[in-house]
């Protein structure tokens, strides 16, 4: 973890997502003090997953990230 990682982004985050409107939450925030490509990782990961689901006629469990 670096030296002057802040603490706080992770609370400012936690608040951003709950005062956000249930239509426009995110599925998934990141917060990388390291900046070692997580959110991209993860964002190829999800895709997959979605890819996947509908793939084997699963995509109904993706209703809640569609929206």
């Amino acid at each position: 973890m670096p030296a002057d990682a802040r603490v706080g982004a992770v609370a400012e985050a936690i608040v951003k997502v709950v005062y956000a409107p249930s239509v426009k939450r995110l599925f998934r925030v990141h917060i990388d003090p390291t900046q070692d490509g997580a959110e991209v990782a993860f964002g190829v990961i999800d895709r997959v997953r979605m890819e996947m689901l509908n793939r084997v006629r699963l995509d109904e469990l993706l209703s809640a990230v569609k929206k």
